[in-house]
């Protein structure tokens, strides 16, 4: 009698090491002992299954339907997993009235069925997919069984588009190659395919629907009958099971899945081929594709802009961790070791330790864009398996990715597998990689790693668990696609920068305070900033230059083998600003910065006054006479002789004028580097704007940022101030003529001595709901004053060469006095250290992208604390909220029978 031969991995249960995980993850990375129970456990099933193997005739796996008990969760369940408090606990309970709020979700089936057609009509004909050869059989514990698969078929909370109309109008970074460029027409058709699904409701008893609608919260809509029909074969229990007889995977017949993500059997065959015939391709179909020939250039171009309209439009990442924790428990099931019964013959039984399928495709019969059938091939096709790296927290192994091309010839959009629901995310059909090692990523930034530095922290630890050593080629190409997806995964991540918004300030901050970051940089070796060689405009278009970042991340992974981006048009690069706090003109004046404008001998501010008083205009230079030059070289301190032409003494006044316009430069850290970035926070520290600066910071650069924002705040902070004021003073002198008049930014006429001035309006006053100022107005919603002042903290760096610098210091105004001390502090705060941290990055959209990330989660993190401190603070019957200013309050709610009451007592009242 043989023996059976059996083989298998070692049990690895052992937690990523990864410290910065949320709670979400905590079970599974970080407790010892449920990790040794675990691996004690999973021991004694695996003998006990060898046993019953041995000693029980194979009958296919078949699980009786006894087994199975349906889990039914509740509302209440599903909201107290969606109010836990994001970082930290900060948002629970919390009902905020934003601007962009979340939708409710329809099924994928509907969506679906909503898509709306490119070209060609809607098609009944399907391509059949053929099932994977080999069909392993799950004979798992019946416990931890159960429980993986009750994960799989519960309700998927999905979540909703909130920025719906995202412009894709590219404005290359690059002198682009063929086929770069988004025409308007292809802008239009993503607007036209925006996503219609529906996010569920969450159930509030009682309370009127425009009382939701205020709170952001979904209206409840009773389902339609699309919602409420099966998916499936129909079970005593609710359930159907795949019909490959050697698998053991169960759904519930609403989340019936198109194909089983165990063994690959397709299991929606039998309604394809109830619906039509598999529809043969041939050249004689001029409107369909010919699987048969390459794609023209023109094709691969459709191709990649339907690819990533798809990608788009279903890969719509929650951000919160708790909406996904339903899919954390899975992974962290499936990384659980199984035993799979792999080979069963008369004389031999094979045995494998695994558990994540091998074999990974769209279950789409039809194109997600325009419902065309989908064609499925063979090795060498034009859509057929690929090999790809599956990584988890404990796995590395080469499974299956097939994918799927649209025939039509106006769309051919790629589909590959993109269901988040089931753990991973697909990189380019190379990676498939688990969520909770991306969320993990994300936590390492937040604390102000180097995100290369956690991937590859990541990828050790893993090597390290399945005990697998890479090549360095190999490690070199899982590190590339681990990043590129992680940021192409922070871009699909559905958000909203307004939740960055400082609960306190609002839109509206009294005072800015500047911070710089030289240290932040991107290398200049691997990319080409070019500049414009004709006169154009100095706005930006922010939102482009947003969606141009992150289309590039997203057409890295779509299409891993695309150039990314050597050349860059450093005139488009735009500031970061949360949307409500953005102007409604967007500047950037770096091309005009003069790199070669040096310190003069002169006094700057006298220069700008005779300038504001139109004594000396610019313009009218060559018509002066030498005397009245001399006259306007003495006033500004700037040294002459009596021998000096009258081309000397031009040249004189024009070398003060470019300075004082270009402003005091910061030094750059080096030449091959760009010249990092500067931000402006509230005195919470919540960033109010940021700016990436190419050649070098100089006073142009905070005049950007003050005239892109929103609200000029009444105080701005800054270390060059007198430097800041007289740039501001020059670049748009009828602005500050309304913000300062000729005091150049300071408390008082910088031409007297300076004095100690009082600002009412800068004390904080009582909370009040009246804000009304016109939108295009200069007079701040808070002060209700248009007066704006530049001041610093202590001397500046050029006081010996501005002798007003004394007129811009904070302590010459006793309202401003308990700021200096938040100031100071703000440089040894934690939140701070984390922002300061010195990085440089090879790669321009990951530079930029990386600092608008880290922007948001630093600033988030503090507005979750005051929101925080709110809830606790609220009695029943109070909400939080957000008002006009989009600063936070509380308001009483009232339910309609409340309100019935009220109207009948008013009515009983009109009635006596």
């Amino acid at each position: 009698e043989k023996q059976p031969k059996s083989k298998s991995e070692p049990n690895s249960s052992t937690s990523l090491k990864t410290p910065a995980t949320k709670r979400g993850q905590q079970s599974m990375f970080s407790d010892p002992a449920a990790v040794g129970e675990s691996t004690s456990k999973s021991a004694l099933e695996s003998s006990e299954a060898v046993s019953q193997l041995l000693n029980a005739v194979p009958d296919g796996g078949q699980m009786e339907e006894t087994e199975w008990e349906e889990v039914i969760i509740s509302d209440a369940h599903i909201l107290a997993n969606d109010v836990l408090a994001e970082d930290g606990g900060s948002a629970a309970g919390v009902a905020l009235g934003q601007e962009s709020q979340l939708r409710g979700d329809s099924s994928a089936e509907q969506a679906e069925k909503d898509s709306i057609g490119l070209g060609m009509p809607p098609s009944s004909e399907v391509l059949s997919a053929n099932a994977s050869a080999k069909k392993p059989v799950v004979i798992d514990a019946p416990t931890a069984a159960h429980k993986g698969q009750e994960v799989k078929s519960k309700p998927r909370p999905k979540p909703s588009l909130l920025a719906a109309a995202r412009p894709m109008r590219a404005i290359l970074p690059a002198p682009a190659s063929v086929g770069r460029e988004a025409s308007t027409e292809q802008a239009s058709k993503r607007q036209a395919f925006a996503n219609t699904d529906k996010h569920p409701p969450v159930r509030t008893s009682g309370l009127k629907p425009s009382t939701l609608k205020q709170l952001g919260q979904s209206v409840l809509q009773p389902p339609s009958a699309e919602e409420r029909k099966d998916l499936g074969l129909a079970t005593s229990r609710g359930r159907g099971k795949c019909k490959n007889p050697s698998c053991s995977y169960v759904y519930t017949n609403r989340h019936k899945p198109r194909i089983c993500p165990k063994c690959g059997y397709n299991l929606a065959k039998d309604r394809a081929e109830k619906t039509g015939k598999s529809l043969e391709v041939g050249p004689g179909q001029p409107d369909v594709l010919n699987t048969s020939e390459p794609l023209t250039p023109s094709q691969k171009e459709i191709q990649r802009q339907s690819t990533l309209q798809l990608l788009r439009k279903v890969m719509q990442i929650p951000e919160n961790e708790s909406e996904l924790a339903e899919v954390f428990t899975l992974i962290h099931e499936l990384n659980s070791s199984r035993l799979i019964l792999s080979n069963v013959s008369e004389e031999t039984v094979t045995i494998e330790q695994t558990s994540w399928s091998n074999y990974y495709e769209s279950p789409s019969a039809q194109c997600l864009l325009c419902n065309s059938p989908l064609f499925k091939g063979g090795q060498n096709s034009l859509a057929g398996p690929q090999e790809c790296w599956l990584l988890t927290a404990n796995r590395l192994q080469v499974v299956t990715a097939q994918v799927k091309v649209c025939l039509n010839l106006q769309c051919l959009a790629l589909h590959s597998f993109t269901d988040i629901y089931t753990g991973l995310f697909n990189v380019g059909n190379k990676l498939l990689v688990s969520l909770d090692l991306l969320f993990a990523i994300r936590n390492h930034i937040k604390l102000g790693e180097d995100p290369r530095v956690a991937v590859g922290n990541i990828l050790s630890s893993v090597q390290e668990q399945t005990e697998k050593s890479l090549s360095p080629d190999e490690q070199v190409q899982l590190q590339e696609l681990l990043c590129n997806g992680y940021w192409a995964f922070e871009c699909l991540t559905v958000r909203d920068y307004n939740d960055m918004i400082c609960g306190i300030c609002g839109i509206t901050p009294k005072v800015e305070i500047a911070q710089r970051n030289v240290e932040n940089v991107l290398a200049l070796k691997n990319i080409e900033f070019t500049w414009p060689e004709f006169l154009s405009s100095s706005e930006v278009n922010v939102e482009d230059f947003w969606s141009t970042m992150e289309t590039e991340v997203i057409e890295q992974v779509a299409f891993p083998s695309s150039i990314p981006i050597t050349k860059f048009d450093a005139s488009i690069v735009a500031p970061f600003f949360p949307p409500l706090m953005r102007g409604a003109v967007v500047i950037n004046t770096e091309k005009d910065k003069n790199l070669d404008a040096q310190p003069v001998p002169g006094n700057g501010s006298a220069l700008v006054r005779l300038l504001q008083e139109e004594t000396f205009r610019l313009e009218l230079i060559s018509s002066y006479s030498e005397e009245e030059l001399r006259s306007f070289l003495t006033q500004c301190s700037i040294p002459w002789e009596p021998s000096d032409t009258k081309d000397q003494l031009c040249y004189s006044l024009l070398a003060l004028y470019d300075f004082v316009q270009n402003g005091t430069s910061i030094r750059q850290t080096s030449a091959h580097h760009t010249g990092g970035k500067i931000y402006k926070v509230c005195p919470h520290q919540v960033v109010c704007g940021s700016k990436y600066i190419v050649r070098g910071e100089n006073a142009r650069d905070h005049v950007d940022l003050l005239v892109s924002s929103r609200h000029w705040p009444p105080v701005y902070v800054v270390d060059t101030a007198s430097s800041v004021a007289l740039c501001a003073d020059i670049y748009c002198p009828d602005l500050t003529s309304q913000l300062w008049g000729k005091n150049q930014g300071c408390f008082s006429d910088p031409m007297d001595p300076p004095a100690y001035v009082s600002c009412p309006e800068l004390l904080d006053q009582h909370y009040s709901v009246d804000v009304t100022v016109a939108e295009h107005s200069v007079q701040h919603p808070i002060t209700k004053s248009t007066a704006r002042r530049i001041v610093h903290t202590g001397s500046e760096h050029n006081s010996h060469h501005d002798p007003t610098a004394r007129h811009h210091c904070i302590s010459l105004c006793r309202e401003l006095e308990p700021y200096s001390t938040v100031i100071a502090a703000i440089g040894d705060s934690k939140t701070s250290n984390i922002r300061q941290r010195p990085i440089t990055f090879e790669n321009a959209t990951h530079y930029y992208l990386y600092n608008r990330l880290m922007d948001f989660l630093t600033s988030r993190e503090i507005v979750n604390r005051q929101i925080q401190e709110i809830v606790q603070s609220c009695q029943p019957g109070e909400v939080v909220i957000r008002d006009a200013l989009y600063r936070l309050g509380v308001a009483q709610i009232k339910t309609e029978t409340e309100e019935d009451e009220e109207k009948q007592e008013d009515d009983k009242d009109i009635a006596e």
